[in-house]
């Protein structure tokens, strides 16, 4: 008898001739700290020597790869007191904080809040110079006055101004540019006090919160913050300056109450955690991270990307910044064609730290150098007896 299936009570199934097809294992992720761990240890041995001879009171991190190959902390936390440093603390990351002010902005231009190329007078609507736009600030080629400098002259409260505070001096007392804006490259640290500003306008958070709840917390970045507080005081070092045979504590600046030219304290293993996610696209979309980096096509100014100093050393770019502030002098390096980033961080006003960090780099680089040719030879000779 025939059975109609179309319309009977019986569920009928495609047959499934496709092959069952297991994904290709990955290839596991070298461990390089193992790896390399003879030329590690000699590199251990440089910064150690080299850390004592230029008497360093801080960090170092050097990673390879987005792997960690050296953490250490030498020195003093307290100076004064001889107390050691510790793993973990916090410094005031002073100019070098300017990457996440870069990063909160093109978060928003990422999420169409904004355009990084309409003018600040769109989100800052009192925004005296109209012809600025947020790209410019970014670039460091806006030609707006030093703040600190309004501050110093015209600001009568006991307080310092905080961001939209110092938006307020600039259209009051800056009586105009110092160029035509986008038309050359000068280094300011107000552009990025507006840019905070900008973000606390159009976000309606300070920006202090704007960067906790957007990267922060989302990274888990316990050993970051944008504030001292009681619960983190104890976490972030204070600034000492040396002072005839010893130090001296150096109190807050007074222009602490606007940031996003400085501003954000970190310890070092944050900020590795922090750069290695940016550089990977983890935070900001590749295009943004572009930006950063100087690797669009804006031919108007290859020293400055957004955040981040840019150098070409030997052919080979460098992405960069240091900071400088309240006794901290701190700098992170990265060399894109090795993935290579070392990290620096002073609390002291040690005027060697400059060259303690080129000597970290160039014997990290060769650590890198000699490792290859190790491996090669080790290859060489496994593939002869074989």
């Amino acid at each position: 008898m025939f059975q109609n299936f179309a319309f009977s009570n019986y569920e009928t199934y495609p047959v499934d001739t496709s092959e069952v097809t297991e994904p290709e294992p990955k290839e596991p992720t070298p461990k390089y700290k193992s790896i390399l761990s003879r030329e590690i240890e000699i590199l251990q041995d440089q910064i150690q020597k080299k850390a004592k001879r230029y008497k360093i009171n801080g960090s170092v991190l050097v990673a390879y790869k987005d792997q960690i190959l050296y953490e250490g902390d030498f020195g003093y936390k307290d100076p004064t007191k001889k107390t050691l440093m510790e793993p973990g603390l916090s410094y005031q990351l002073a100019s070098v904080s300017k990457q996440f002010t870069a990063a909160a902005i093109l978060k928003l231009h990422e999420n169409k809040v904004i355009d990084i190329d309409h003018s600040v007078s769109n989100y800052l609507p009192n925004f005296k110079f109209e012809e600025v736009t947020i790209r410019d600030l970014l670039k460091h080629r806006s030609g707006l006055w030093n703040y600190m400098y309004l501050t110093e002259q015209y600001w009568d409260k006991d307080i310092a101004p905080n961001n939209l505070e110092v938006v307020n001096l600039i259209n009051t007392h800056a009586p105009r540019l110092n160029f035509p804006s986008g038309r050359y490259f000068s280094y300011s640290n107000t552009g990025y006090v507006v840019l905070g500003a900008i973000v606390e306008q159009v976000s309606l958070l300070s920006l202090g919160e704007y960067i906790k709840e957007e990267f922060l917390l989302p990274l888990c970045l316990d050993q970051t913050f944008v504030e001292k507080t009681e619960k983190n005081k104890q976490t972030i070092l204070k600034g000492y300056q040396p002072y005839r045979r010893s130090f001296i504590e150096l109190p807050a600046g007074f222009h602490n109450n606007a940031i996003g030219d400085k501003g954000i304290y970190a310890s070092a293993k944050d900020l590795h955690t922090w750069f290695r996610d940016l550089k990977n696209g983890e935070i900001l979309s590749k295009e943004n991270v572009d930006l950063m980096f100087g690797r669009d096509d804006d031919k108007k100014n290859k020293r400055y990307g957004m955040g981040f100093r840019l150098e070409n050393k030997n052919n080979e770019p460098v992405i960069f910044h240091n900071g400088l502030w309240d006794g901290f002098r701190n700098g992170l390096v990265y060399y894109p064609k090795d993935d290579l980033v070392v990290i620096v961080m002073t609390h002291t006003q040690n005027k060697r730290k400059h060259y303690f960090q080129k000597q970290i780099v160039k014997d990290a680089k060769d650590l890198i150098k000699t490792s290859e040719i190790r491996l090669e030879l080790e290859e060489r000779e496994s593939e002869l007896i074989l």
